[in-house]
């Protein structure tokens, strides 16, 4: 009997982990796709700036314009703000970053980014993990 309850527990469990691994994909995907509808609708917007630009310049030009994501709506400017300190050479840098900080997508091991795969990373340098 002690089994079956043990075995019962364990798939429980493992269904729960799943719905949990179903919904966090489910998002990422939401969040990638409102990225990517973002990104088409600034085509363009990038191309009368002169370059190259610091992103403090960029959010006090996009403070006011609203992007739609899967479950908010940011401003512009608020993306550019935390990007401080970055200076971009054309439009398609201006994109990719922009692209980069909506989807979450990892940049460099020091940057800081709450979307990130924090999993991805221990598994790039467990050693680290122990500290």
């Amino acid at each position: 009997m002690a089994h079956d309850r043990s075995s019962s527990d364990d798939r429980a469990t493992s269904e729960a982990a799943e719905d949990v691994t179903d919904a966090a994909g489910r998002r990422r995907r939401e969040r990638a796709e409102s990225a990517e509808q973002a990104s088409r609708e600034l085509e363009g917007d990038f191309e009368a700036i002169e370059y190259p630009v610091a992103s403090e310049d960029l959010a006090i030009e996009y403070a006011d314009r609203e992007i739609e994501m899967a479950n908010e709506t940011e401003s512009l400017g608020s993306v550019f703000d935390r990007l401080a300190g970055e200076q971009y050479d054309s439009p398609e840098e201006v994109r990719e970053a922009v692209y980069g900080e909506l989807t979450g997508q990892a940049g460099t091991m020091n940057e800081a980014n709450a979307e990130r795969d924090l999993q991805g990373l221990d598994e790039h340098n467990p050693d680290d993990a122990a500290d």
